[in-house]
């Protein structure tokens, strides 16, 4: 409303320039408070299991499996920072289990093994549960949750108020939900993952950030049948996050939301790439880019989130910023997006149909952005409104009601 009470009085041209002069003050987000993230060295061994099953044996588990031997293995190294060690033997490559306990020890499934879930832990929850301080799990082998076969939708991973989590170098594959949950806690690493799960699957997050505060997850290659990073706050808020280096194919792109209520502060998306068909050739289902959802059941604050050099490829729905998402539950807010700065998108190859959408919630809680070196080859955009947009050499300018551009030069705090 003032806006608009200043352009009655002072006029268009001088509205956009006291605009410029005091909106273009950003705040770049710096992600994670720990900056580079070494490469995660492989911890000692504290025990080692060899496999006495065959991977051939993926449809129909044996009924009496390795969950025991694995459960009181794992029991037996808790707290350590030490490793259970999944090793083949001979033909046998494959470990078939139950839901198993991470606290504050290390798992590693060796080359050439894979770690499958059986035909029970379905009601569980999810297969591995993580907690403790400094747990850990380790490939290059793979861990599959066969999502495809078993009954019920327990995630793959899931990890609850664990202090410095590192997940490195393991493929996950086949989920029945989210292949990697971590909330609450502090200082989680997920460094080279490989999530191979294809794109037509439901609500297969790749990795979700909830409620915490440093995590990076970089260099990683991931492809599921939803969001492939997801950024919540369900018991908490979530901060200084790094989502860096990393490959998307048919997700439902790098997101935040849709439950914001206990605010999003200090994320930064820097050189990753989307692609909006799977390594399978399938089309992503909800073919997002750049994402941020929220809806009025579960919203609050996100702000100083940063896009940094991100590639688009085949994607339809190219930049979101939705602020009615719908089927959102959570504590009841306005969903409010400050100091969203994107800079440098590079759009190819548009899905039909392709769009943009521009959405603040009202007029007294309108979208804070900047776009700096957006080049989209498909420039359309719906729902816009209630939108201040700053505009620094881009292919598109919003519009709609209650939406202002005004120009901007972006600044560097480094």
């Amino acid at each position: 409303m003032l806006i608009r009470r200043l352009a009655n009085s002072l006029g268009t041209s001088t509205i956009l320039i006291l605009l410029a002069s005091t909106l273009s003050a950003q705040t770049l987000a710096t992600g994670d408070a720990r900056k580079l993230i070494p490469e995660p060295q492989y911890p000692m061994v504290c025990t080692a299991l060899q496999a006495q099953f065959s991977s051939t044996q993926r449809a129909t588990p044996p009924a009496s499996d390795d969950t025991t031997r694995l459960a009181s293995a794992l029991s037996s190294c808790s707290g350590s920072g030490k490793a259970v060690l999944l090793l083949a033997s001979g033909s046998n490559d494959a470990f078939y289990s139950g839901k198993l306990s991470l606290n504050g020890e290390a798992l590693i499934v060796a080359r050439g093994v894979t770690l499958f879930g059986n035909n029970t832990y379905g009601s569980s929850g999810e297969l591995i549960s993580v907690s403790g301080n400094n747990p850990s799990i380790f490939g290059p082998g793979v861990i599959d949750g066969r999502g495809d076969l078993i009954s019920g939708t327990p995630r793959l991973i899931n990890s609850k108020n664990a202090v410095g989590l590192t997940v490195y170098n393991v493929t996950l594959r086949h989920a029945a939900k989210m292949h990697l949950y971590v909330e609450g806690g502090s200082n989680f690493t997920a460094l080279r993952v490989h999530i191979e799960t294809p794109a037509n699957t439901k609500n297969t997050d790749g990795i979700d950030i909830d409620s915490l505060t440093n995590a990076t997850v970089a260099f990683s290659s991931i492809e599921d049948g939803d969001d492939g990073v997801a950024i919540k706050t369900n018991s908490g808020p979530a901060s200084n996050i790094t989502i860096r280096d990393n490959r998307f194919y048919g997700t439902h792109g790098i997101s935040i939301g849709s439950q914001t209520m206990r605010g999003v502060t200090n994320v930064l998306f820097e050189d990753n790439m989307l692609f909006g068909t799977d390594k399978f050739g399938n089309v992503s289902t909800d073919n997002n880019g750049i994402n941020i959802k929220s809806d009025y059941d579960c919203g609050g604050l996100v702000k100083q989130v940063t896009y940094r050099q991100t590639h688009l490829t085949g994607i339809k729905h190219l930049l979101i910023f939705n602020t009615s998402y719908g089927s959102c539950s959570g504590t009841k807010g306005i969903p409010v997006y400050q100091d969203i700065v994107v800079d440098g998108v590079y759009a190819r190859d548009s899905q039909s149909g392709a769009y943009s959408e521009f959405e603040g919630y009202n007029a007294a809680n309108p979208l804070e952005l900047y776009l700096a070196h957006v080049y989209l080859d498909v420039n359309n955009q719906q729902s816009s409104q209630y939108a201040n947009v700053g505009l620094d050499d881009s292919t598109i300018t919003p519009a709609g009601t209650g939406v202002t551009a005004f120009p901007f030069n972006l600044h560097h705090d480094e």
